[in-house]
């Protein structure tokens, strides 16, 4: 798994590539999203478009973001998820607790509704 980060719209995305199929990765992007809250970050975006696998332990990082950011009044969103990916988390009802973007575009466009409001 690798991972990067970089700014859209005045929001960070944090880009994930390969699988999460290991205790060491999904502790490696806790720690990544957690240190982005810590510098006051309240909106990321996880692109997980070149994700190929998640597992249980992935899933629990996501919950966990989720909650740690929406305590600090923001939130965490799922960008571009391929088809293996947002079927995983649509059976698993994530697409109920975390907006899920079908595009990148689609996303930068609610951050500027979101700004001229």
């Amino acid at each position: 798994m690798d991972i990067g980060r970089r700014q859209k719209g005045g929001v960070s995305v944090v880009d994930v590539i390969g699988k999460i199929d290991r205790l060491t990765d999904s502790n490696v992007l806790r720690s990544y999203i957690s240190a982005l809250a810590e510098k006051d970050e309240r909106v990321i975006a996880l692109n997980l478009a070149n994700v190929t696998y998640l597992d249980s332990g992935a899933l629990n990082v996501l919950i966990y973001s989720q909650s740690v950011l929406s305590k600090l009044g923001g939130k965490l969103v799922i960008l571009e998820p391929n088809e293996y990916v947002y079927d995983v988390l649509n059976v698993v009802g994530f697409d109920k607790l975390i907006t899920i973007y079908s595009s990148e575009k689609e996303f930068v466009d609610d951050v500027k509704k979101l700004k001229k409001s």
